[in-house]
């Protein structure tokens, strides 16, 4: 079974329907993870992307717009396996060629509890640093298949 890190963007892409971004194929990237087709590593910094998109406002914490924010987070959830980022990742990530230092954190730590097929993101702050490809969520789907 292949084994993906699967980045906000790309959680983005297919929860906003965003034009341009392969939105189709992250939502079937997504629903593969759901139906156990594929393994879909985050971490808990993406998840908090996600809900700062979610609930940025005060009107998106209460009422129908929060119901729907826990609504997708927990569908989400179904989807995708959550990895916690703490210190040691971020030692890592600082000591390493990484110029974004949370997208390191965010790579060791799921490298920590897999190996991995490949990064998911559009993001190429990941280029020339990891041990894997980053790829698009089309090209997660064609290596599936």
């Amino acid at each position: 079974m292949k084994r993906y890190f699967i980045d906000a963007n790309i959680m983005l892409d297919a929860l906003l329907q965003r034009e341009g971004h392969d939105p189709q194929e992250a939502v079937r990237l997504l629903a593969m993870g759901e139906k156990r087709q594929v393994r879909l590593f985050t971490t808990s910094n993406s998840m908090g992307v996600v809900l700062y998109h979610l609930q940025r406002s005060d009107a998106d914490k209460k009422g129908l717009r929060l119901r729907n924010a826990q609504r997708i987070i927990i569908d989400l959830l179904a989807c995708v396996e959550v990895v916690p980022v703490d210190a040691e990742h971020f030692r890592q990530s600082a000591a390493s060629t990484f110029g974004d230092i949370e997208d390191g954190a965010q790579y060791f730590a799921v490298a920590a509890v897999s190996a991995l097929d490949g990064v998911v993101s559009r993001d190429p702050d990941y280029d020339g640093h990891i041990g894997t490809k980053r790829i698009t969520a089309a090209q997660a789907l064609r290596a599936v298949k």
